[in-house]
């Protein structure tokens, strides 16, 4: 179960904040301006911090595993829909509800590691767990730019949501 919420959180993270690694490429091919860029990087952040504590209480009633997986699940569906959409606006929109759902990962993830692990290895756990948001960093500022200068922001765009799916799925 660390496994997975570690890789859940990995991915999440790489999909949800690895966005900024692709603002070169959005300025330059899409014509954004750095104040459109960087809002349209920054609205996962907006989704996420308006429906954390909506997960955290779905995962106190209903579970983690549920948690991770609905939102999870949702969080590589709406990042494949994102790919498919071009304007700046319906854009935004998909990112800020990509954060939302990626949210669930955050509360329900902790939540795991509370519920699993006795008083005398939560600590440890948690490290471990919490380690998943840095790895995810580091994942997106390999992967994605090299990724969007090959099949666009498209592909960039597709290959973590996919992998949110087969961790869903996992």
């Amino acid at each position: 179960m660390l496994t997975l919420g570690t890789s859940a959180q990995a991915i999440a993270s790489c999909l949800l904040f690895g966005l900024p690694f692709l603002l070169p490429y959005l300025l330059r091919t899409e014509g954004l301006t750095l104040a459109q860029g960087g809002a349209l990087v920054a609205a996962p952040s907006l989704g996420l911090v308006v429906t954390l504590i909506a997960w955290g209480a779905f995962a106190d009633r209903y579970g983690e595993r549920l948690a991770i997986a609905i939102g999870l699940g949702l969080t590589g569906v709406i990042g494949l829909t994102s790919a498919t959409v071009s304007g700046l606006g319906g854009r935004a929109v998909l990112f800020a509800l990509m954060g939302a759902a990626g949210a669930s990962v955050n509360s329900a993830s902790g939540r795991l590691v509370m519920g699993w692990f006795g008083v005398h290895q939560r600590g440890l756990a948690m490290g471990i767990r919490q380690m998943g948001q840095p790895l995810g960093f580091g994942l997106a500022g390999v992967l994605l730019p090299p990724l969007a200068a090959r099949g666009g922001l498209p592909l960039a765009l597709a290959v973590p949501a996919t992998t949110c799916l087969l961790v869903t799925a996992a």
